[in-house]
């Protein structure tokens, strides 16, 4: 297969995750970087890479695939002018900073005939995987509740590299907060099991309290087509961290699990307790991406379904804000 020649745009921490795994595959020639960093710029050409702080320079060079992986107030901008030079493109979670920011972009994609794809990488988390297999074998019957949430002292802040201002990561106008941080993991983890299902209704509640200036809490309550309740929460102001992560609540039986998954779940019935380690098979989303461009596969992550997490989450704020529950069809 021709390798897929790549271009990535904010070469940071989680850029240079992406690069390997897709130097890994085989797959790919990423042939270089757009930075306004001029550090980050230097790493690159030291990775055998070009370079440059000029998007539009960066769009005119023989790239076929775009990773936008800036600072998650820039993805918006970033893709539209990706689509309009006709690029296909893999974004960063969160995709935007907006459910209709979003719809843009997806709707850019089409128009332009590019390929809108998410990094939504925590789709294979152990735990997520071990959930999901038990779910799809029946081992809960029918989904009544479930629950997918954690508990932290701290943002992320420090986790990207310290070229760059990680400040961001707790600045509201620059993408920072948890909601944005992890809710579209938790939320898109829902939205896949759930599949088949629409979500007719968000309750939230998302707050400031004490980190920087953005969100440090959310608790989401979704009510999808078939009555079950959903709730996907993340609270960085925690002294405790919950025993589990999961808990799924069905008509024969209740599952449990840590986070990470330990390599099991737990499942619960009237007169049994099962430890469960099958897990649904990981797959390598870089090769996916890859050869759906050349092979025409099936994309795991399709720009649809990340547009439907971006749809909960800005229902999530617009609740948050209001107090009171929002009507949808996601």
């Amino acid at each position: 297969m021709e390798k897929i020649k790549a271009g990535i745009i904010g070469f940071g921490r989680v850029a240079g995750g992406h690069l390997r795994t897709m130097r890994g595959t085989g797959l790919y020639d990423v042939v270089g970087v757009c930075d306004i960093t001029e550090s980050r710029r230097e790493e690159a050409v030291a990775e055998g890479m070009r370079a440059t702080d000029n998007l539009d320079e960066f769009l005119g060079w023989d790239i076929e695939l775009v990773l936008i992986a800036t600072h998650s107030a820039a993805h918006y901008a970033d893709a539209l002018k990706v689509a309009a030079a006709k690029k296909h493109m893999l974004i960063e979670k969160p995709m935007s900073l907006t459910g209709p920011e979003a719809e843009e972009m997806v709707q850019a994609a089409r128009d332009n005939g590019v390929v809108l794809t998410m990094h939504h990488n925590r789709h294979y988390d152990r735990d997520y995987c071990l959930v999901k297999h038990a779910v799809l074998d029946g081992a809960v019957g029918e989904i009544v509740s479930l629950e997918n949430r954690t508990m932290g002292a701290r943002p992320a802040v420090g986790f990207g590299v310290p070229d760059y201002n990680q400040q961001w990561r707790v600045t509201a106008a620059a993408g920072g907060g948890t909601l944005l941080d992890f809710g579209p993991h938790w939320v898109e983890q829902i939205i896949d099991l759930m599949s088949g299902h629409k979500v007719v209704s968000v309750f939230a509640d998302v707050r400031h309290t004490k980190w920087g200036d953005s969100d440090d809490l959310f608790d989401i309550v979704m009510v999808f087509d078939n009555g079950v309740r959903a709730r996907a929460a993340k609270a960085d102001i925690s002294f405790y961290s919950l025993p589990y992560k999961w808990v799924v609540l069905g008509t024969e039986a209740t599952l449990v699990c840590e986070r990470g998954g330990g390599g099991e779940v737990k499942v619960y019935g009237e007169d049994s307790e099962e430890v469960r380690t099958d897990a649904v098979p990981r797959e390598n989303l870089h090769a996916n991406i890859a050869r759906h461009l050349r092979e025409g596969e099936d994309l795991i992550i399709t720009a649809e379904h990340g547009l439907r997490v971006m749809q909960v989450l800005h229902a999530a704020r617009e609740s948050g804000a209001s107090g009171k529950s929002v009507d949808v069809e996601i």
